[in-house]
Formats: structure tokens, C-alpha cells, sequence
């Protein structure tokens, strides 16, 4: 085989993998977004899928385990409820009333968990008292 036709090949397979991992990453990140109820009613067909779940917090199921850097809490959509678990550090105003929850990550159908990988809290300008609410605002 000539110099040139090498050359050829080999290029071509360095594009044919970039394509095939641009194609698997983008298949990975992309998911599906659903609510918590839709996370429960397919359960394992979803087995592998990379998810986006918005829900709220029940706050009273917060559990941090700081020896295992653990996180486990339920959400639900006010139809269904689902157990979490977060290997990572809480966002730092989870303990806020009505705290609008946003999962990525995987729903152990077996387990009956969701296993985050991200966890995040709306936006905390959303809790912020509206003028005049403030303690500090109001007239004594």
C-alpha cells in the first residue's frame, strides 16, 4: 500500500471515532426530562437513561450523612414520591420552604432510587423577601 493511501485510512478512522464519541456523549448528556410521577411509572424502561427531574422537596426526609458524604431525601410532583440519593455535598438552601428541586442523574428501578449526580435548587432569588417584608425593612 502506498504512503497516501495510509495516511487516507488512518485519518479516516480518526474521524470516524471522533464522530462515534461525539454521537455516544451527546446520546448520555441529552436525556429525558420527565416528573416524578413518569420516573415511577416506567421504572425499568428507563434502566441506563440519563434523566432531568424537576420536583419539590419534602423536607422533612432530608438525611445527611457527613461520614459518607451522603445525601438521601424524597421528592414528589404532588401525585408521586421518590427516595434520592446524592453522593455530594447538599446545595446550600435546601432547607428552604417549597424548595423547588432540579435531579441529573439515574432512576434505580429495583432499588426504587434515584441516584443524582447533580442536584440543584431553584433559584435563590425566588425565596427572597418582597419589599417591605424584610425584618429589617419593616418600621418599628
Amino acid at each position: 500500500m502506498k504512503q497516501r493511501h495510509k495516511m487516507i485510512i488512518g485519518f479516516l478512522v480518526i474521524i470516524l471515532a471522533m464522530a462515534a464519541m461525539i454521537t455516544v456523549s451527546i446520546g448520555s448528556a441529552a436525556g429525558y426530562q420527565l416528573t416524578v410521577s413518569e420516573v415511577l411509572a416506567k421504572g425499568k424502561e428507563l434502566k441506563g437513561s440519563y434523566l432531568l427531574v424537576e420536583a419539590y422537596l419534602i423536607p422533612e426526609t432530608v438525611n445527611w450523612d457527613n461520614r459518607k458524604i451522603e445525601l438521601r431525601f424524597f421528592v414528589t410532583d404532588g401525585a408521586g414520591k421518590m427516595q434520592v440519593v446524592f453522593n455530594d455535598v447538599p446545595p446550600d438552601n435546601l432547607t428552604v420552604p417549597d424548595t423547588q428541586i432540579i435531579l441529573r442523574g439515574k432512576y434505580d428501578a429495583g432499588a426504587q432510587i434515584f441516584l443524582a449526580d447533580k442536584v440543584q435548587t431553584r433559584c435563590p432569588s425566588r425565596y427572597e423577601a418582597a419589599e417591605g417584608e424584610h425584618p429589617r425593612e419593616q418600621k418599628r
